[in-house]
């Protein structure tokens, strides 16, 4: 799916050089057919295009290996190393971030268009935001710079406590100027669709975003304060900052769920793993978003007496799983039958098929037989195990949520419980129940439109598993999680139970799930990885092109450890 190491590089390389030729000599051939300058509704789509691309597709599924959502070969024991994310860093400092700056510089230069002006200077904001939550320190101040009148090939790398501060000050401007009258119209725009009040809320829920995530290394309780009492951020799923991918099968220009394009259009289905543990506790809950999450693809045991169907079984080669095979174990039928008073259905449950934490087992050709990702968040199918995941009716129109009213409450009842905001025990119970509620709710509304023909209406039997309609289903469920966090007998305990319930309601962004684990060690009942090849990923490591073409790189950075250095807002105990 993505172009090889070597060519992307030389490309870069060609690009850097290009950019850095003097051609004043050459204006009087300037083509008016051709403008040096790309039009501002372009950049802007592209930005959008190109940053969801990049930060949903493999960074997005490693975060989830990170986090106990996934079981991505190697990636959940943490073998990671400078080559693996050299394309991503390419990608995000060659596209998105360089339109959303050229956004920034042509507004600015024209003097009247505070719009566009502002919502380039969101975009900066957030992307540079996640790169700075990933890697740490990173080049900003002198970035971007290859084709500007100050030329610089290698930019330095700036602290990243001082980009953090520099990105609360660009959220600020950004706002204010999306609160100014404008001349010019906002288009280009597949998010809001122009829509500048839209903008500002996004703004602002970026802020608090922001500062929940540094409030553990300043003192940001009356910020936050402020944020939430004035009350215009992201609270209704109307105003989700979440970008929506194509259905449209273009190869030449792939606009497709990243994820849908691995997992859905190959012969056989190719993505990666979900974690035992994730699946199993859907099920053990009665999550009804289960089958909208995880599509089953099997119904049949593989033979243990036959040597290449033992070896195809999950943990196979390893001791110590507390998972395993889930329809041969027998702790996993009790678990979700036997003690629940259940008949066992032995076909149901061998369509569960995944990982546990960090097993090392190779990885056989067991495609058609792994737990597919359903129909959200990524446009694949609801679980209706008679079709198979590969080549079917999916539209791979998934999304990337990257922003949403769900996260800004988890925010809010953060703060909460951690003393960052005035607001009681009660007053986040209530939102909790919301959120699910709420959440249910859009997780079934995004299956009918992406799978209207899988997709049963919400009065029947969705879950052969729960075996109730979504309403009474979505009711137990509620009171399910309600009775975790009433039984939670500390504030610290019932933020647990909040997060761990934000652990499975954010799946399809493992940035937020990941920068929520690092700050609170919540939720605290991961499984511990079987056989990790290194520790926890406290951040990722650097691209090792930039290292080896980078003269600017110093030696602080080239000795940054990616599993001993925590990023300065997660440097906690």
């Amino acid at each position: 799916m993505k172009i090889t190491n070597i060519k992307y590089t030389l490309l870069l390389m060609l690009f850097l050089w290009i950019s850095s030729c003097e051609l004043t000599d050459l204006d009087i051939n300037d083509d008016p057919n051709n403008p040096k300058a790309a039009s501002l509704n372009l950049l802007l789509s592209n930005a959008l295009l190109r940053g969801s691309e990049t930060f949903a597709d493999d960074i997005n599924q490693n975060l989830h290996s990170f986090v106990g959502i996934a079981a991505e070969q190697d990636i959940d024991g943490f073998d990671v190393d400078n080559t693996t994310y050299n394309l991503d860093w390419q990608e995000l400092y060659y596209e998105p971030l360089k339109d959303a700056q050229e956004i920034i510089n042509i507004a600015e230069a024209q003097g009247n268009n505070p719009y566009y002006l502002g919502v380039g200077q969101l975009l900066k904001a957030y992307y540079f935001s996640l790169m700075v939550e990933l890697w740490g320190d990173i080049p900003y101040s002198e970035a971007l710079k290859a084709d500007a009148e100050e030329i610089i090939k290698y930019p330095a790398y700036d602290d990243a406590a001082a980009i953090y501060q520099d990105i609360f000050n660009l959220i600020d401007a950004g706002i204010v100027n999306l609160g100014e009258n404008s001349v010019v119209e906002l288009t280009g725009d597949p998010i809001y669709n122009g829509n500048v009040s839209q903008w500002i809320k996004m703004g602002k829920s970026l802020k608090l975003r922001n500062l929940i995530n540094t409030r553990l290394v300043q003192d940001n309780s009356a910020a936050i304060a402020a944020l939430i009492n004035e009350g215009d951020l992201i609270l209704s799923g109307a105003d989700d900052f979440t970008f929506q991918f194509s259905s449209i099968n273009n190869p030449e220009n792939e606009n497709r769920h990243p994820w849908y394009v691995e997992a859905y259009t190959s012969s056989e289905y190719g993505f990666n793993y979900l974690g035992h543990q994730f699946m199993v506790e859907m099920l053990d809950f009665e999550d009804p978003r289960r089958p909208f999450y995880l599509k089953r693809q099997a119904t049949s045991i593989l033979d243990q007496t036959i040597p290449s169907e033992r070896q195809t079984t999950p943990c196979s080669q390893i001791s110590g799983c507390v998972y395993s095979y889930l329809v041969l174990n027998p702790n996993m039928i009790n678990r979700l039958y036997t003690s629940k008073g259940k008949e066992f259905n032995q076909s149901f449950l061998a369509g569960f098929f995944g990982r546990d934490r960090a097993d090392p087992s190779g990885a056989p050709a067991d495609g058609a037989l792994r737990t597919a990702i359903g129909v959200y968040p990524v446009g694949g199918l609801f679980d209706d195990v008679a079709e198979a995941a590969a080549g079917n009716r999916g539209t791979g129109a998934g999304i990337f949520p990257m922003i949403t009213s769900e996260m800004v409450k988890f925010y809010i009842m953060e703060a909460i419980l951690t003393g960052n905001y005035a607001g009681s025990t009660a007053d986040v119970r209530d939102m909790l129940e919301e959120v699910i509620n709420e959440h249910i709710d859009k997780v079934y509304a995004f299956g009918v439109e992406n799978d209207p023909n899988g997709v049963p209406a919400a009065g029947d039997t969705l879950d052969p598993y729960i075996n109730k309609p979504l309403d009474e289903a979505t009711s137990d469920y509620v009171d399910l999680w309600l009775a975790r966090y009433d039984n939670a007998s500390t504030d610290n305990a019932k933020l647990n139970a909040v997060l761990k319930q934000a652990w499975f309601t954010n799946f399809g962004n493992g940035f937020e799930i990941y920068n929520t684990y690092r700050r609170t060690g919540y939720p605290n009942d991961l499984q511990v990885p079987l056989n990790p090849t290194r520790d926890f990923a406290l951040r990722l490591p650097y691209a090792q092109d930039d290292l080896n073409f980078n003269q600017s790189v110093s030696q602080d950075v080239r000795d940054v450890a990616f599993d001993l250095d925590p990023i300065f807002m997660f440097d906690i105990d």
